[in-house]
């Protein structure tokens, strides 16, 4: 991949961010399930994150793309693989300023998050499966909905991921889905 050019200073050292005393706040969605209500936060949260990319992108574009545009430009590549080299560069751009306006703590879990991800996606695709998705319906078709409280959920839940993720599986070609992941981090040198 090319290598970016920029006039920008180089960023600085990651601060830890302290965390301050906050009010007591209801549990944000995505650690458990639970009815959404006005003071679950998931609506307000997804408003805030998603709602205005498409005016990010803007902004993005009148910083980057003139750039973006004349290093691509400049690059000795068949014209065929300008869109590749295109991608790839504002691919990286987009992570590496992620990872640098996150606190390092944060960007640790970003990175690591995304490449659980990225992996998962590439079985997914490579094996025309859903992990995920088939993890959620083994499990309700075996353990049910039904627990007595939640350290019998929990214990339950530990127990199927176990089998599940280190079980070999006819439709990943006989590996586990951990197997099949670790691949990936392997091939792409991830994680």
């Amino acid at each position: 991949m090319a290598q970016k050019k920029s006039s920008e200073k180089t960023p600085q050292k990651k601060k830890k961010v302290e965390k301050k005393e906050e009010e007591e706040q209801p549990e944000a969605c995505g650690h458990e399930e639970h009815e959404h209500d006005e003071t679950c936060g998931c609506a307000e949260s997804e408003g805030v994150v998603f709602k205005n990319n498409p005016a990010r992108s803007y902004a993005l574009f009148d910083i980057w793309f003139e750039s973006l545009m004349q290093t691509i430009d400049e690059q000795v590549v068949p014209e065929p693989n300008k869109r590749e080299m295109l991608f790839l560069t504002l691919s990286n751009a987009m992570l590496d300023m992620l990872m640098d306006i996150l606190p390092e703590d944060l960007s640790q879990v970003v990175a690591e998050n995304l490449d659980d991800y990225l992996a998962v996606t590439h079985v997914n695709k490579k094996y025309g499966v859903d992990l995920l998705a088939t993890f959620q319906e083994e499990f309700m078709a075996k353990h049910g909905d039904n627990f007595d409280d939640d350290e019998k959920l929990r214990d339950t839940l530990l127990a199927f991921q176990e089998s599940y993720w280190n079980g070999k599986r006819k439709d990943l070609s006989d590996k586990s889905p951990n197997e099949a992941v670790e691949e990936v981090f392997t091939r792409y040198k991830l994680n």
